[in-house]
């Protein structure tokens, strides 16, 4: 079951008070496989990273990894309660973050649904800031 799909995606993002908001709608292609959901879509101009294409994988267990591939490649696992590290290329250089998920809520079945997950995301141990995404795949 693959299906072409619209991804509506809102992300935030705290440093140091200030806030930076972002939604965006896009097509992305959405598919189960091996017990596992896909949802995958190309990044554009708004988001910064027009050169990449992203794909999340969600675990039967909640737990939610966003692989990006292009310009930027990353690789965070997010998981409620549970630093992750992991690497952070950019053509400006690379980075070692640690992401924690502080809230997570996971609604999807073969029809779509919602993410939803509150984290802190650590960069170098130098700068932290407090973010938030919110995911909606629907037909």
């Amino acid at each position: 079951m693959k299906k072409d799909v619209y991804i509506s995606i809102k992300g935030l993002q705290e440093l140091d008070g200030e806030k930076d908001n972002i939604e965006i709608t896009t097509e992305g292609r959405f598919y189960n496989k091996d017990g596992k959901y896909y949802i995958s879509y190309n990044e554009g101009e708004l988001s910064g990273l027009e050169k990449c294409s992203t794909t999340l994988k969600i675990s039967p267990d909640g737990i939610v990894t966003m692989m990006r591939r292009g310009q930027t490649n990353t690789h965070l696992v997010f998981e409620k309660g549970r630093c992750h590290t992991g690497h952070y290329e950019t053509p400006y250089g690379d980075f070692t973050i640690s992401v924690t998920a502080r809230k997570m809520n996971v609604d999807i079945d073969d029809n779509g649904g919602n993410i939803d997950i509150d984290y802190v995301l650590n960069i170098n141990n130098i700068a932290q800031t407090n973010n938030g995404i919110s995911l909606k795949v629907h037909g």
